[in-house]
């Protein structure tokens, strides 16, 4: 029989444990403008504690601010000590701030002064777009019901990647219709026919026939371009030009001229559209850059429409009155209730500062290490910058730092900056001087801009090159700028 032994052994382990309002902060951090301003209005609807001072203009303007505990500190969240008092721990701070309100942090500037209001780019989807040219269109309602659900169905590139009997059995099931394939594929036909041209594709090939079909037949070339998009698109894509002049039988003249006719269709016929509304749409920068007559640099939060917020007096003189009141107690759901709703609008208001400070902070320090930069607004003035820069600046983590900086814009004198493409990796050069990841790339692609597009540059070539003016860059790194900028490698580049 085997005896089990029991014994207890002391040792430390190191653990992160974040707080709940630690959690919260971080979310926080990661909102832009429009989110936060969501966030806000979605609590102010969900907590009667929580006020807007544009809707309690009667509340007692002197009451103290909310402040958290110390960092170290945690809730009552069990509910159970009954000489828990949120308003000792109101008192407790900000006693020399008459102003419970929610504002822009350190933000000298009046309200008439800081009247930056940037525009929202408004766009609309493409398919609105092909919509409209349908109700042009000579349709009966039951055709026009088809090639809208086939404009539906297109990606954001303007192809249909599902299966035509797929889609008739879902709309089939959707509207109680019997629809059958050759229907879509009539609609179909009526969608292709619509603008920008090579719109209802279903693969690359399709799309390029479509802007070939629809340029005129004098067009120089455009037969043969016709036939090699048609049987030998595999061939073009692999830059395979000695072969394709075989099989045809045309001359390099030819081949030439119908290469460079291919080259002008667009393989995405609204996926650059789409990207640049995408790119532009609803872009509120989150800090104002602003040279003073000294020279200096000063970094502003945009007020944005973001309301003053406090915690409610009537909720709180209604609390302290149940705590005092020994009789009101006994209502423990009553008083529960009202301590975690006027406990929550605390947190509440002390992340939407915490979350101001810590941006303010960040933009701060990374203005100071970008200062050139700021000045002058040039690339080349970038110097190179990560994460753990800002965050020894600061003295905040530099997961802090990403969320700070994590789709967040900034209104500089030229113009307005995304914060994330001011970090940039560097390397020495030989002689020390540090670069930017970003001056490499501009090299790597202006040697390619260069290069004699019948003997393309190969990556070798060009690290000799970069070796030749001072940067030492591997084979192998040139490779990943090139990819990184999606440029093709040197034979996929090669040019009749």
């Amino acid at each position: 029989m085997h005896m089990i032994r029991q014994s207890q052994q002391q040792g430390q382990k190191q653990l992160l444990k974040l707080s709940p309002q630690q959690i919260q902060l971080l979310n926080f951090l990661q909102l832009n403008t429009l989110e936060l301003e969501q966030k806000i209005k979605d609590e102010l609807e969900e907590n009667p504690a929580l006020e807007a001072e544009a809707t309690a203009a009667d509340a007692d303007p002197s009451l103290p601010e909310a402040e958290p505990p110390a960092a170290d500190g945690e809730s009552d969240s069990d509910g159970e000590t009954e000489d828990y008092d949120r308003f000792d721990l109101l008192e407790q701070y900000h006693q020399d701030d008459d102003q419970p309100e929610y504002k822009t942090a350190s933000d000298p500037r009046s309200a008439e002064e800081n009247s930056f209001g940037p525009t929202l780019v408004q766009g609309s989807d493409f398919r609105e777009h092909l919509k409209d040219q349908l109700v042009m269109m000579p349709l009966n309602d039951r055709e026009r019901l088809l090639a809208s659900y086939l404009v539906d169905s297109l990606d954001d590139d303007g192809y249909l990647r599902l299966e035509l009997d797929d889609i008739a059995d879902n709309l089939s099931f959707a509207h109680g219709l019997f629809i059958e394939t050759i229907e879509l594929e009539a609609a179909l036909e009526t969608v292709q026919e619509l603008e920008p041209v090579g719109v209802g594709a279903r693969d690359l090939r399709e799309c390029l026939l479509l802007q070939l079909e629809a340029k005129q037949h004098n067009v120089a070339c455009i037969d043969l371009a016709h036939t090699i998009v048609k049987k030998h698109l595999n061939d073009l894509a692999n830059r395979n030009y000695d072969k394709l002049i075989n099989v045809l039988g045309v001359s390099a003249e030819d081949m030439k001229c119908a290469t460079a006719l291919i080259a002008r269709l667009n393989p995405r016929p609204v996926g650059s559209n789409t990207a640049e509304l995408v790119k532009n749409q609803n872009i509120i920068p989150e800090f104002v850059v602003e040279k003073t007559d000294d020279g200096q640099m000063q970094v502003f939060l945009t007020n944005g429409n973001s309301a003053s917020l406090r915690i409610s007096s009537d909720m709180m003189e209604m609390l302290e009155s149940m705590q005092r009141d020994k009789s009101a107690k006994r209502d423990r759901a009553a008083l529960q209730y009202l301590r975690s709703k006027v406990d929550s609008a605390i947190w509440f208001v002390e992340m939407v500062r915490q979350r101001e400070q810590s941006m303010l902070k960040s933009m701060q320090a990374i203005v100071t290490l970008q200062r050139d930069y700021f000045r002058t607004g040039e690339e080349k003035d970038l110097r190179p910058m990560i994460l753990k820069d800002v965050a020894e600046q600061t003295g905040l983590d530099i997961s802090t730092i990403s969320r700070v900086t994590s789709m967040k814009y900034a209104l500089a004198p030229f113009g307005i900056v995304h914060l994330k493409e001011l970090f940039n990796g560097g390397l020495a050069k030989t002689d020390g001087e540090m670069v930017t990841n970003k001056e490499i790339s501009d090299i790597i692609s202006e040697l390619i801009r260069l290069e004699d597009k019948h003997n393309p540059i190969t990556d070798q070539e060009m690290a000799d090159k970069l070796l030749g003016k001072g940067y030492h860059v591997a084979r192998r790194t040139v490779a990943k700028y090139r990819d990184a900028m999606n440029i093709p490698v040197a034979k996929m580049r090669k040019s009749l």
